[in-house]
């Protein structure tokens, strides 16, 4: 079983080439708002956020979540602006089994960039190497392309499709549901992680 509270003393603040990946601050509601209001983003995600009390809501239950080492979520900062452009990490840690889920989102501005791609890579790299996670699992809807082909860069592979496995109460329907994974042992054929 994963132990957490000695991986996870402090907030690990991770670093790659163009970003910085951080603890999130209730001085990011703002962004978080924007990000999480617009609708491209919430295309494929759920409901969008309807307020600002919504976001600050957000940012204070991943900081708790965080205290109580159930999740590692982090704000996604560009170095050359210090500007928030997203936010992702290990929404769900399942300790027994050493796996976790992942997610992720960020800005429109900042789409096709690599962004996601890079952030994705450091914190599978910290889930692996400091964690010690044996698996790392995201579920996506199927036709969110952008999503699939940045968990495909990483080294992902689809292990499921699940049928209306979700109802959206924004589009009062079901949705399905295509779940990707990646195994430590993955890892070394992926020079994106290492």
């Amino acid at each position: 079983m994963l132990d957490l509270s000695t991986s996870l003393t402090t907030f690990p603040v991770l670093e790659t080439q163009r970003l910085i990946l951080r603890e999130v601050t209730i001085d990011d509601a703002d962004v978080i708002f924007a990000i999480m209001s617009d609708p491209q983003v919430m295309r494929y995600y759920g409901t969008p956020m309807h307020s600002h009390d919504e976001a600050v809501k957000r940012a204070n239950s991943i900081r708790a979540a965080f205290q109580e080492r159930n999740i590692v979520y982090w704000a996604i900062t560009e170095k050359a602006s210090n500007n928030f452009v997203g936010s992702g990490g290990f929404w769900r840690i399942i300790k027994p089994d050493s796996r976790a889920h992942i997610g992720y989102e960020l800005a429109p501005t900042c789409w096709y960039r690599g962004f996601m791609t890079e952030a994705i890579s450091a914190m599978v790299k910290f889930g692996f190497e400091t964690i010690k996670l044996h698996s790392i699992e995201a579920g996506i809807h199927p036709d969110n392309i952008g999503s699939r082909r940045v968990l495909e860069k990483v080294g992902f592979v689809q292990e499921g499709y699940f049928r209306e496995k979700y109802f959206d109460t924004e589009r009062n329907c079901f949705i399905d549901a295509a779940v990707y994974s990646l195994l430590h042992g993955d890892c070394e054929q992926y020079s994106v992680i290492t």
